[in-house]
């Protein structure tokens, strides 16, 4: 007899559901393959426990952003919104478009590289990234099928899957204010269901603290409203639960700064990206689906492997720092102070260090400054929609995050540091 439901356990969220549509698109090609993807690329030589794969976070967000939606809907919208919404808020399209939601949740990461992030930029063609992959694969691969038997409509989750903001990079795709409320379910810069999960489960699996906080009391503040100052329909939050919100761009913060920008997790992602470099054909993913299908993590480990294990291979000594952990080591760490005396601090130390030593035993990593628009509508009883940066001082003061590293090859590492030392010292001196 065929199971009209199914159910998976997640270290996370407890019980997944998921219905026989949703069991067939876990059960295809596209989906099964984020099970060879680490999440958190080479972490797992930081951080032992992290471990953990695109497939279960992907279920992660089906549920989170399901919660969401929910939430959303459960209570009567404002006549404004009904006005410009409305049709699709009746039982038969609510019931399509949250079903649409969870599909588009649950496919949202296919496109992605092996292992994930670690320079994607540099990795694909100009303009490509791992959403635009993912929407060729809704839109051609065996999903299609699957999608239009039910029937749903593969374009429908696309726009929901794909980041706006992203999407219009590449696609003047303009979304009606319905797919756009929905689009921000999951891909929201604040409250959406990727950023929820992949803190979550990156801070448990990873066995820090940083990432915690309270989904439940953060998803159960979130409404629709009106953003006073664009006119344009938005998930805000009940004030009561603005601690939640401080709690979650907090725990990003720090996930940011002591986990995601690790000195020796940021210096593994740059060894990947020269091993990848030096071993794809072109110094390039392919850009299309049904080749970027036949490579996983799986594959780019055998082929790391096999350089390791043999002396001779060209790219042995690639390998051997990824696997061998003979990393280049960390000899400067950008300190806001530095910066703040002399500007351009990182840039001049690392040409001078190159200068010195080589650029061939020298690597520098810089990220940001980056700071988001934390700036989300606050719904406060009795005085209407405020500005979060108005209602939380925490959130308003959170820092931009900012990383810059300077390594140097592992048998002169200890007496560049010394060397860096003295002349970050004359340089700061002079100005």
């Amino acid at each position: 007899m065929l199971k009209l439901e199914h159910e998976v356990r997640d270290g996370i969220h407890g019980f997944i559901l998921f219905d026989r549509l949703e069991k067939a698109l876990i059960d295809s090609k596209p989906m099964q393959r984020l099970r060879c993807i680490n999440q958190l690329a080479m972490s797992y030589q930081v951080y032992p426990g992290a471990t953990h794969k695109r497939f279960e976070h992907s279920l992660g967000v089906m549920e989170l952003a399901t919660r969401i939606f929910d939430q959303l809907f459960r209570k009567r919208i404002s006549d404004e919104i009904q006005k410009r919404i409305g049709l699709e808020l009746d039982d038969a399209h609510r019931a399509y478009w949250r079903h649409v939601v969870r599909l588009a949740a649950l496919l949202h990461d296919i496109g992605h590289l092996p292992f994930s992030h670690a320079a994607e930029n540099d990795l694909l063609p100009e303009g490509w990234n791992h959403e635009r992959i993912t929407a060729e694969m809704i839109r051609h691969s065996e999903i299609v099928g699957i999608l239009c038997d039910e029937p749903i409509k593969p374009e429908d989750v696309v726009d929901i899957a794909w980041d706006q903001k992203d999407r219009l990079k590449v696609d003047q795709v303009e979304l009606p204010p319905w797919k756009s409320l929905l689009n921000e379910i999951i891909s929201g810069r604040t409250f959406g269901a990727d950023r929820i999960d992949y803190l979550l489960r990156d801070s448990w699996h990873a066995g820090v603290a940083y990432g915690r906080f309270d989904p439940d009391r953060l998803i159960s503040g979130l409404t629709v409203v009106i953003d006073p100052t664009d006119n344009e329909i938005a998930i805000g939050l009940d004030i009561g639960a603005i601690h939640a919100a401080e709690a979650l761009l907090l725990a990003r913060y720090f996930m940011f700064t002591q986990v995601y920008c690790h000195d020796v997790r940021r210096v593994y992602d740059l060894h990947l990206k020269e091993f990848l470099i030096a071993w794809l054909e072109g110094g390039r993913f392919s850009s299309d689906w049904r080749e970027l299908m036949k490579i996983t993590d799986h594959e780019v480990l055998v082929a790391v492997r096999t350089a390791l294990t043999d002396p001779n291979h060209e790219l042995h000594l690639l390998a051997n720092r990824l696997l061998a952990r003979q990393h280049f080591h960390t000899i400067y760490e950008l300190i806001r102070g530095h910066k703040k005396k002399r500007p351009n601090i990182l840039d001049d130390l690392v040409g001078a260090t190159k200068e010195e030593f080589g650029e061939e035993n020298i690597r520098s990593d810089h990220y940001g400054p980056k700071s988001e628009n934390n700036d989300f509508c606050v719904c406060v009883t009795g005085s209407g929609i405020d500005s979060s940066l108005l209602e939380s001082t925490v959130i308003a003061n959170i820092p931009p995050i900012e990383v810059g590293i300077i390594f140097a090859e592992r048998s002169i590492s200890e007496r560049a540091e010394e060397w860096v030392s003295a002349k970050l010292r004359s340089m700061l001196d002079a100005g």
